[in-house]
Formats: structure tokens, C-alpha cells, sequence
């Protein structure tokens, strides 16, 4: 038996190769076929399994979004009717009509599709306006008071594709929240 070499005391060098030839038995470097398959096949378990969080996440963001314009169109015509902005005819009449797929702001004494006034704010994302319960009927909210009172008070209820919901109300004293 050999001597170890200086410094490498404790290695057993009987079968290390310094020749500086690789073993056949031992590729050099690189990734094999099967490696990268594995490899892309977790990366797909791992997308597949976080898809539908990730479409939760995207209809829960289109759901707050869409409710808070719903409130900033309400709020609209309430600052408008209160603070004396015309509505084209010489009134200070603004309101906000809203349908399943839509909902928009106008100026005037009643709503008219296609006004030339009208602000429409279509949905998306499955986002859809579920029901409308308002005290007069209807699907309409205005404004006709100098203090910013609504003439219909009650709920709008916007609903997503996973069933979440946000629902705007409307007080008889004017304010309006999301819940």
C-alpha cells in the first residue's frame, strides 16, 4: 500500500483517477431527457393546482373593482345634483340605470339609452349586477334633491362566477356603502 500524498491525509486515494479520464459510468454534467421531464411535469401539477386560486383571485378583484365604480357613479350624480351641475337641459337631475351586464350614470330627469350624456360602465370578468331592489322599483337611482338625496333608496347587489357578491346601498340620507 501506498503512502497518502502530502496533504490529503485521510482521502483514500486507491481509487480516486487521476489520470484525468471519466469513469464510463458517470456522465459529465448536463441534465438527462428524463430529469426534464420530470421537471416539466411538477411545474405542470404545480400550475394545474394553482389555476383556480388564481381565477378566485382575479374574480374577486373584478368584483371589488366593478362595486366600487357602482358607488363612484352614484356618488357622481349625487355631487352633481347637489352642487348645481347642469344636465344639458337646464336641470340638475342625474341618476345611475342599471341592467345584468351594465350600469350607467346619466343626466336627466329619466334615463335614455344612448343619451348623449350617459357614462356606461360595461362589466366583465363574469361579473354581473344580480338584483336591484329599489323603493320606487325599477332599476334606476337619482338625484334630484340640492342636498344630494337619493329619490330611491335600497340595494344593488353585484355577483361574481364563484357566487361572491358585494351588495351597494343606497340610504334615504344619502350615503352610500359597500358591503
Amino acid at each position: 500500500m501506498r503512502a497518502p500524498a502530502a496533504g490529503l491525509s485521510g482521502i483514500n486515494t486507491k481509487y480516486s483517477r487521476p489520470t484525468g479520464r471519466r469513469s464510463p459510468s458517470r456522465p459529465c454534467g448536463g441534465v438527462s431527457v428524463l430529469e426534464l421531464i420530470l421537471v416539466v411535469a411538477m411545474m405542470l401539477v404545480l400550475a394545474a393546482m394553482t389555476a383556480p386560486f388564481m381565477a378566485t383571485a382575479v374574480s374577486s378583484r373584478s368584483l371589488d373593482r366593478y362595486s366600487a365604480e357602482a358607488s363612484d357613479a352614484l356618488r357622481e350624480a349625487q355631487f352633481s345634483s347637489a352642487y348645481g351641475r347642469t344636465d344639458g337641459a337646464g336641470g340638475s337631475r342625474f341618476g345611475v340605470h342599471f341592467e345584468s351586464g351594465k350600469f350607467v350614470f346619466f343626466a336627466g330627469a329619466a334615463y335614455v339609452a344612448g343619451g348623449a350624456n350617459n357614462t356606461e360602465h360595461v362589466l366583465a370578468d363574469g361579473v354581473t349586477v344580480f338584483s336591484v331592489t329599489l323603493s320606487g322599483g325599477g332599476s334606476d337611482v337619482h338625484f334630484n334633491s340640492a342636498r344630494g338625496l337619493p329619490a330611491e333608496t335600497g340595494t344593488v347587489v353585484l355577483k361574481d362566477p364563484n357566487g361572491n357578491s358585494k351588495t351597494v346601498t343606497i340610504g334615504a340620507a344619502g350615503m352610500i356603502d359597500i358591503n
